[in-house]
C-alpha cells in the first residue's frame, strides 16, 4: 500500500488488492503456503493492479452513463 500511496493512488485500498489477487493472480490455483501468498501480495506493482482494474472496468462492470457519478472525477 505504501508504494501505491507514494505514487498518488490513495483511493486503492487493501480490499482492492485482495480482490486482485483472488480473482486474477490466484484465479486457477491459490498458493498453498502462507508465505507464498504474502510474497505474491507484496510483489504487486501499481502498474499490474491498474492493468487489472482497467480490464475489469471494460469487461465486467458495464454501466450506462446515467448510472455513473461524475462528481468523483472532479
Amino acid at each position: 500500500m505504501q508504494e501505491f500511496n507514494q505514487m498518488g493512488y490513495h483511493q486503492i485500498n487493501e480490499e482492492d488488492l485482495w480482490n486482485y489477487v483472488t480473482s486474477f493472480c490466484w484465479k486457477k490455483i491459490r498458493p498453498t503456503h502462507y508465505y507464498q501468498q504474502i510474497n505474491d501480495i507484496m510483489k504487486i506493482t501499481p502498474n499490474q493492479y491498474l492493468d487489472y482494474a482497467a480490464l475489469e472496468a471494460q469487461v465486467y462492470k458495464v454501466t450506462s452513463l446515467e448510472e455513473m457519478n461524475f462528481d468523483d472525477l472532479f
